[in-house]
């Protein structure tokens, strides 16, 4: 099986933009949540956002399902959007990518390649080359996955867990006006509850920091989810030397100097050309540390800030003040 990393973390955190800081390389192969295609084999398990769910024939199942993701493409990749050293060259420069990267492309082919017509499918043979892409680095972007990133921290020392944590403002800002945006609220409440609840069941002592599950709001609950994800993966890190742990904002205030880090814990070359798509790629985000402190409300404020100081994670930020917020959007 290739060598793999996993990236985790909440979505709206930055896991997007460390997946494609990592896929500038060309000895990467990256894969976008395989997790959530249904024909994955990683889609077979059982929920990855409580610790309870990991069983005794998880080991053996998890590393077949990682060796059988990692020579696979699927819907939700950015395929062969970069030179890649598995990649035919001259297939990708002349429409290999598009081809893979269209749905209803790769139906018309599904004839010829059965396995094109699924959500998820084993890299063809003239696309790519099988025993370079053994040798590539696969990079598993698996978003509100801390039963998962916990035990592979504790059982594969092996495998690097590169973990990025936004700032809960900045987190429950995003998550607001962007991903609820197209949601049913009342759904997704409901949705939060019930997970809490599963967390209480099995890890009572949660219970007394959560409080009355029932009467939560939709931001309460998602922000009490964000504090028990990112502190158990971060509990099940610490000290480890095959645990990374990034913040958002220190990305997006140095993203040179903690890309280059991440570089080298990868064991990945860091060239010139590389430093130049990333130094473009962050020229052109609007992201700033304190931006959500002006555009939350006081009583969400309120909130972000009672259930973040008593956490450990809390020293990871300095206190904002209204004053050196700016009104991006």
């Amino acid at each position: 099986m290739s060598d793999y990393i996993l990236i985790v973390g909440q979505g709206r955190s930055g896991t997007n933009w460390l997946l494609d800081l990592l896929d500038l390389s060309p000895d990467t192969h990256c894969r976008n949540e395989p997790n959530e295609l249904e024909n994955s084999p990683l889609a077979q398990f059982p929920s990855p956002t409580v610790r309870h769910s990991i069983n005794d024939s998880f080991p053996s199942e998890w590393d077949q399902a990682v060796a059988s993701v990692s020579l696979s493409m699927g819907d939700r990749d950015r395929i062969a959007t970069r030179r890649k050293s598995h990649i035919y060259e001259p297939v990708r420069r002349f429409g290999g990518g598009l081809i893979l990267g269209k749905r209803r492309v790769r139906q018309f082919l599904s004839p010829l390649f059965p396995q094109l017509g699924q959500p998820e499918w084993f890299v063809p043979w003239w696309f790519a080359h099988p025993d370079a892409l053994k040798q590539a680095l696969t990079v598993l972007k698996i978003n509100m996955a801390p039963a998962w990133a916990d035990w592979v921290l504790r059982n594969r020392p092996d495998v690097l867990v590169i973990h990025i944590v936004r700032h809960p403002g900045g987190f429950l800002n995003s998550m607001s006006r962007r991903y609820w945006a197209d949601q049913d609220i009342t759904v997704v409440k409901q949705n939060n509850r019930e997970r809490l609840r599963e967390i209480v069941k099995h890890e009572p002592e949660w219970a007394e920091r959560f409080g009355d599950i029932d009467a939560m709001s939709v931001e309460e609950s998602e922000l009490w989810y964000w504090r028990y994800a990112s502190e158990t993966i971060h509990t099940a890190g610490e000290g480890r030397s095959n645990y990374v742990q990034l913040v958002y904002e220190d990305l997006v205030a140095n993203p040179i100097d903690v890309a280059k880090h991440v570089y080298e814990k990868c064991h990945l070359p860091w060239t010139k050309d590389i430093e130049a798509e990333i130094a473009k790629s962050a020229s052109s985000s609007t992201a700033i540390a304190t931006a959500w402190y002006k555009k939350l409300e006081p009583e969400q404020i309120e909130l972000v800030q009672r259930i973040l100081d008593s956490s450990p994670l809390s020293q990871w930020w300095e206190e904002p003040s209204p004053g050196t917020a700016e009104n991006f959007s």
